[in-house]
């Protein structure tokens, strides 16, 4: 049995190849205009890299890796304000073609596994080769297409590094001699793999225990090459951590996995965290509320950017670290696993046909095969599990659903006569799979996308019409993370009302209004820019508020050419 270099199997490499590379383009095409809060910051980071603002650079919440990426692209194609989210998009596109190649690699290691640790037996079969390709191209093509691809962020470069370093993984298992390539490639990639997501600093901690676990009946022979895989993993993440450590003044890799999981178990503030409850900590650079009747905060410091409480989370936040309340842990740990249980079983028709295809092998064979990679498994479960303690969404569960599906499959052994039927259950699936992305594709091209930033264009193009210039100072009401126009015109918000609070300013006498506008001034606001209902969506609430309803504007007040929005001059 061969693990795809037959005539057929190569055939359907190719094919889901071409297949995957024309999906995953369209996507990003379709997807060029979206944009959201994380991507803003990955865009500002960029920039500073750009103009050389090293301060600007170092970073403890937000990957250090990624804004590279973006960086060369925003210098080659200088893009106007219209062009500047669709050329961010455009780097995902060598990144797809990466993340391909490391999916082939692994699947390629899973199927040398398999034949490794195959017990010869005429009771049973493996899944056949074209097969097991046709059903890993057709969920990664889901997972590529569906969650990873139309956002601006490291998601995908994860995938790629993880999947890169398990299949490395597998190939200094099932290698008996000692090549040292395979762990300098190993070590390498667990380094850049930090650098391009903070959480895959402890799953390379994990990797390397494996490895250790792996070889442990060869440790001998291979201890030089396993430590000089953990000396190239840890002199490449060093540079990083020290910069954020000195930063910091105490020891960190990165404080976005402490500050999720504060934020997520006990449902602290993510912006303007005052050091309330009691119990959740002391601010060491806190939001400061200028006003309280509507609540006004400003923000008008160090970090210079379209908006700093989001531009650095781990800055304004310094000093968030409650105590431990094992309960609220307890409480959201079952939550996320009800949230991980859902992803697991979705899309419907991969979890039905893997199972029917597992229900009808020989299962002591089978759990045989499984053992065989049970330590991706394991490898898997952990990631889920730190997850479970901070956020579950799909799109960080990638790389952990392949290893945890893939190890399944090869450890699948048919029973005689069912290869036949299993071919027809592949088939369906693929067939499923691969039109619900086509399906979401063409949904996609009627109707748009939520998150779409052609609002946030109009918004742009009027205050650039009235004059603002980057560099600007603004006060901003109503718009909490998503003011995008900000970023595009380079402007700085400086003080803000939130979302929540912005029918309670104008529900207020004018002489409190006035006395708000006052305090916008005294924060070093040039201009005050209010979301009437534009069509600018927030993502900090579940369901937003009627703005458009509530906006009562007076004197001063002028609408921003193109929007139903306003704006007012302080200056």
């Amino acid at each position: 049995m061969d693990e795809g270099t037959s005539p057929r199997c190569s055939g359907i490499r190719w094919f889901f190849r071409s297949l995957a590379v024309a999906l995953g383009l369209i996507q990003i095409v379709l997807a060029r205009n979206t944009v959201g809060p994380d991507a803003r910051s990955y865009l500002e980071i960029a920039r500073a890299i750009l103009r050389r603002d090293w301060a600007m650079t170092v970073n403890a919440y937000w990957s250090v890796l990624y804004p590279w990426l973006l960086a060369p692209m925003l210098a080659i194609f200088k893009p106007s304000l219209r062009w500047e989210f669709p050329i961010a998009h455009a780097v995902a596109f060598p990144v797809l073609l990466l993340c391909i190649a490391a999916f082939e690699f692994f699947w390629s290691s899973l199927l040398r596994l398999r034949e490794s640790s195959a017990v010869r037996s005429s009771s049973s079969s493996a899944i056949p080769s074209w097969q097991m390709w046709v059903l890993g191209y057709s969920f990664l093509i889901w997972l590529l297409v569906g969650d990873q691809i139309t956002a601006i962020n490291p998601d995908l470069s994860m995938m790629t590094a993880a999947l890169f370093s398990a299949g490395l993984l597998i190939r200094i298992a099932i290698t008996p001699e000692s090549r040292r390539n395979l762990y300098l490639w190993f070590g390498l990639s667990l380094g850049l793999g930090y650098l391009v997501k903070a959480v895959l600093f402890p799953m390379a901690l994990i990797f390397l225990a494996t490895a250790v676990f792996i070889t442990r009946r060869s440790f001998r022979a291979r201890k030089w090459q396993l430590a000089t895989s953990a000396l190239i993993f840890f002199l490449i993440a060093l540079p990083e951590v020290s910069l954020l450590s000195h930063a910091k003044h105490r020891f960190t890799f990165s404080d976005a996995g402490k500050l999720n999981f504060a934020w997520y178990n006990y449902k602290l503030p993510q912006r303007n965290w005052r050091g309330e409850p009691r119990w959740s900590g002391r601010p060491l650079h806190a939001t400061r509320k200028i006003f309280e009747h509507p609540a006004v905060y400003e923000f008008n410091g160090p970090l210079r950017s379209s908006y700093p409480p989001w531009y650095d989370p781990s800055y304004w936040n310094d000093g968030m670290s409650p105590a431990l309340l094992p309960a609220a842990v307890m409480r959201h740990v079952l939550t996320q696993m009800k949230v991980l249980g859902g992803i697991l079983l979705h899309p419907t028709a991969w979890f039905a046909g893997i199972l029917l295809i597992i229900l009808t092998s020989d299962l002591r064979q089978t759990s045989m095969g499984i053992a065989a990679g049970s330590y991706l498994i394991v490898i898997a479960t952990i990631a889920l599990a730190l997850h479970c303690l901070t956020l579950m969404e799909s799109r960080y569960l990638g790389p952990w659903e392949i290893l945890l599906w893939g190890t399944l499959l090869a450890g699948v052994r048919l029973k005689p006569g069912v290869a036949r039927w299993c071919g027809v259950v592949t088939v369906v699936v693929s067939l499923a799979l691969i039109s619900a992305i086509a399906y979401l594709e063409y949904g996609e091209s009627i109707h748009g996308f939520h998150n779409d930033a052609c609002a946030e264009y109009l918004t742009a193009d009027g205050l650039q019409t009235i004059g603002l210039k980057p560099g600007t100072n603004v006060a901003a009401i109503g718009f909490d993370n998503d003011a995008y126009w900000a970023y595009l015109l380079r402007l700085n918000i400086v003080a803000e009302i939130n979302t929540d609070e912005t029918c309670l300013f104008w529900s207020q006498p004018a002489e409190v209004q006035q006395e708000v506008m006052k305090k916008f001034a005294q924060a070093g606001a040039d201009v005050v820019v209010v979301n009437a209902g534009g069509g600018i969506r927030t993502t900090s609430r579940a369901i937003p508020l009627d703005l458009a309803g509530c906006a009562r504007p007076g004197a001063g007040w002028r609408r921003i050419p193109g929007t139903p929005d306003y704006f007012a001059s302080l200056r």
